[in-house]
């Protein structure tokens, strides 16, 4: 049987369709390799999974919510709204967890993901490489099959977490045998859950050592991260799932939630993981300038203490195979601007709600009056906000290195400031009060302003006046080339990048897909779960200790164990969340901004709806200048295109995808839609 041909009948579990139209592949089409030559050898298999690993459900820089890409892009195409691949077009990951504001916050839809395709492609590596086995030494041969489990682990976890329980498919299927066996139900959520560990627990046995490390391969290590992640998603469906309160026949058949008394199970695993990559020898990557530091851990190789597992872009210098992918992370979250972003510009941009998580010097006094500070960049540049939140945004006043331009987003000037930060603080998008009416004035555009006069230099009481920023805040340029949140992304901007690569399809740095600083964040609440569960305060300590380790890392001051912690949950959520728990979330949130796992882990924790019930403004921190005082406030505005955050109960789970349910009856639709 030929991979060729695999590729063609690479049927999903339908499998009511015809595939007549593939069985005249069975010849060997000229220029393809065969099995017979590729599984010979180490550099063939890895020609042979490099599909699998293009398409591995990888949250990176293209993934998007919707379209044909099923939420990931696996090809490029060359035109911004006709087929960009990156995740602000539509349905934003990140502006639904809050993370930043994008052209659609909201999230309902699905993605579509049916991964059976890249499934028997990897199935029937497993099942044909023993007779391959005399041409490899046995840990080589182990490695293989090591590899082969954690591709198909993932696949599942892609699923899983977004369906709950699917068919667990082990052997290649023949699409010619009979339609009853295809047409496979949907295995219980807890024994899919198993299924990814088990997978994952022959990996992190067989698999490559560190010491044989290829960038943008898996090694044993990237199984157990993708342990951790997949673990503590399975203990908090296990612990907090059931608070959603959906019914019908799928939560009655175990496809959708697992048992809570299996929540310590899985906590343990993900911690059994953790515990594992510590002792394999990864660390954070520090350095004495903390700023410094946490901006390097995005930006080049960190396989000497940072890098678990990255997925590579085209031109990468050392990668294993040419993926024939780029993306357009720099041109997407940096404004229009000489050596900034070449096409677009601000199409994603940090929320107030983010920003305010981190150390930061207060905006507003105890009264409730906006703080004055004497220059825009005040804001950051002193010894209160802690150096990982400079290494995460772009602050008004700070210098882009590459550009060497000062990203000033001014949103506007106050003839004078009198009253309370809430007076000028709209409720809605785009619209005035009385108060902002009188003090306030705003340029509509970089040519003119709102006021007769016209141009961002006015003269206001015999003052010449800069009314708005270089690149922002302006009211009528739309969502695209202009910042209009206060501040930018920093996090993954290439700072050793040519200014010509900051164009669609230009950037090619790293997707760091598990790094040993989710490590700590996945460590830290999988060790605080068990010590709930078990009552241990030892674990709960440790718990925050390793919280503390990423903080040191971030420049930021150590979180304190409480002994007697408030329940924070019970009265928002209608189940418990102690205040150390909730710190620990919040970390994460810190650590893991901008790398596509907040939604995920919203999703998880089961508080999405609430936090976003009714839909939820997204918040600016808009930098005003004070005329009569020549000083600066900061302002938390609703951002200027007035997009609502949505969050459905129904969407804890997506729905199965409505093709594949025609073409097997035996698939139950998930309940709640």
């Amino acid at each position: 049987m030929k991979t060729f041909k695999y590729a063609c009948v690479a049927v999903s579990l339908g499998l009511g369709l015809s595939v007549a139209s593939c069985y005249d592949l069975d010849l060997e089409p000229h220029g393809i390799l065969g099995e017979d030559v590729m599984l010979i050898s180490d550099n063939g298999v890895k020609k042979y999974l490099a599909v699998a690993y293009q398409d591995l459900p990888i949250e990176d820089f293209n993934y998007k919510q919707n379209g044909d890409e099923k939420g990931y892009a696996s090809v490029n195409q060359a035109g911004w709204h006709g087929g960009n691949r990156w995740q602000a077009q539509k349905g934003s990951p990140a502006s639904a967890a809050q993370e930043a504001s994008g052209r659609d916050p909201s999230y309902g839809g699905g993605w579509g993901y049916w991964a059976y395709d890249r499934i028997r492609d990897v199935n029937n590596l497993i099942e044909k490489m023993p007779n391959y086995r005399d041409n490899y030494k046995e840990d080589e041969y182990n490695a293989i099959l090591g590899e082969a489990h954690f591709l198909r682990a993932y696949f599942y976890f892609g699923m899983v977490k977004r369906y709950g329980g699917v068919p667990i498919v082990k052997q290649v299927l023949d699409p010619k045998g009979n339609l009853a066996d295809l047409q496979q139900p949907r295995d219980k959520e807890y024994d899919c859950w198993k299924f990814i560990h088990d997978d994952l627990q022959f990996a992190m046995e067989n698999a490559a050592p560190r010491s044989k490390y290829e960038p943008g391969r898996a090694n044993r290590y990237a199984a157990a991260a993708l342990m951790s992640r997949a673990m503590l998603y399975a203990g908090s469906i296990a612990k907090y799932g059931g608070y959603i309160g959906t019914t019908g026949p799928a939560v009655s058949a175990g496809l959708m939630g697992i048992p809570e008394d299996k929540a310590q199970e899985f906590f343990q695993y993900a911690y059994d993981a953790c515990k594992f990559i510590k002792d394999g020898g990864y660390k954070l990557h520090t350095g004495s300038d903390k700023e410094k530091a946490f901006t390097e851990v995005f930006i080049g190789d960190r396989r000497d203490d940072e890098d678990i597992f990255v997925k590579q872009y085209t031109e990468m210098k050392d990668a294993i195979w040419d993926t024939n992918l780029f993306h357009c992370w720099d041109t997407m979250v940096l404004p229009l601007g000489t050596n900034l972003a070449n096409q677009v510009g601000c199409a994603l941009q940090p929320t107030w709600e983010l920003i305010k998580m981190y150390e930061m010097p207060a905006i507003v006094d105890a009264d409730g009056r906006p703080i004055r500070f004497d220059s825009m960049d005040d804001i950051w540049n002193n010894d209160v906000m802690e150096p990982r939140a400079r290494a995460t945004f772009f602050f008004s006043g700070m210098v882009e290195p590459v550009s060497g331009q000062k990203l000033d987003q001014q949103a506007g000037v106050y003839k004078a400031f009198p009253g309370l930060a809430i007076d000028g603080q709209e409720e809605v998008s785009k619209s005035e009060n009385d108060y902002t009416k009188q003090y306030r004035i705003n340029a509509e555009r970089p040519e003119n302003s709102v006021s007769a006069g016209g141009g961002p230099i006015q003269l206001i009481d015999g003052k010449e006046v800069k009314v708005a920023g270089s690149y922002g805040v302006y009211r009528g340029t739309g969502d695209e080339g202009y910042g209009r949140m206060g501040a930018f992304i920093r996090k993954y901007v290439d700072f050793t990048a040519q200014p010509s690569t900051r164009k669609f399809f230009g950037s090619t740095q790293s997707w760091k897909v598990f790094r040993y600083g989710e490590v700590l964040c996945n460590w830290a609440e999988a060790a605080y779960e068990l010590g709930l569960i078990t009552g241990s305060e030892s674990l709960k300590q440790e718990a925050i200790d390793y919280v503390n380790e990423l903080r040191d890392r971030a420049g930021a001051h150590p979180y304190q164990l409480v002994a007697n912690p408030e329940d924070v949950g019970s009265d928002v959520y209608g189940f418990a969340i102690d205040e150390n728990l909730q710190f620990i979330r919040d970390e994460r949130a810190r650590e893991l901004a901008f790398e596509n796992q907040r939604l995920f882990d919203l999703r998880r924790w089961r508080v999405a709806d609430i936090m976003f019930q009714d839909g939820k403004f997204s918040h600016t921190l808009s930098p005003y200048f004070v005329v009569n005082e020549n000083k600066w406030i900061y302002l938390n505005e609703v951002e200027s295109e007035g997009r609502k955050v949505t969050f459905d109960k129904q969407w804890y789970y997506e729905q199965i995808p409505g093709g594949e349910i025609g073409k097997n009856p035996n698939l139950i639709r998930n309940d709640g839609y």
